[in-house]
């Protein structure tokens, strides 16, 4: 069930920021990662080895649906998940730490992927450009979201791996 869901956010998540992206008249670019919330969340219910396969496969999805380039997603993502599971290793789970973490691996993912992107020239380098125009909206958004979804999706993984 956990992968149907994860593979309907990877989808979301594209047409939401391509949406947000319109809206805002490509002066500001938000990355909606509704996908990472629900990683973050799915990892307090699932072992750490499922997660890692699982967003390792999402990841090559999101790759070649949205990049064509197999390798930053798919990389990124279980990296991600395999740092969540050593912070909350350290820190107790609640929705404080939850928003927390999600700045610091948004922070991680993201700038991982614009990273790469940049080495393998897909995009220009503009650090202050990445950080004001894309990072900071892109953390507004998600930890607003996060609030909002958090609950739901939390509550549909409990029942799911029960």
């Amino acid at each position: 069930m956990l992968p149907v869901l994860l593979f309907i956010l990877t989808l979301l998540d594209g047409q939401l920021s391509r949406g947000l992206r319109s809206v805002m008249t490509n002066q500001a670019f938000l990355n909606s990662h509704l996908l990472l919330i629900a990683l973050i969340l799915a990892s307090i219910w699932y072992s750490k080895r499922y997660m890692v396969i699982t967003s390792m496969f999402i990841g090559l999805l999101f790759d070649i649906y949205y990049y064509g380039i197999i390798g930053i997603n798919m990389v990124v993502l279980p990296l991600t998940v395999l740092l969540v599971y050593l912070v909350f290793k350290h820190v107790p789970i609640n929705m404080l730490s939850i928003i927390l973490g999600l700045i610091v691996f948004i922070t991680i993912m993201d700038s991982s992927a614009y990273l790469l992107q940049v080495v393998f020239n897909l995009r220009t380098p503009g650090v202050a450009r990445y950080v004001v125009g894309n990072l900071g909206p892109t953390l507004m958004f998600n930890i607003v979201a996060c609030l909002l979804l958090s609950f739901p999706i939390n509550k549909f993984l409990k029942k799911a791996n029960v």
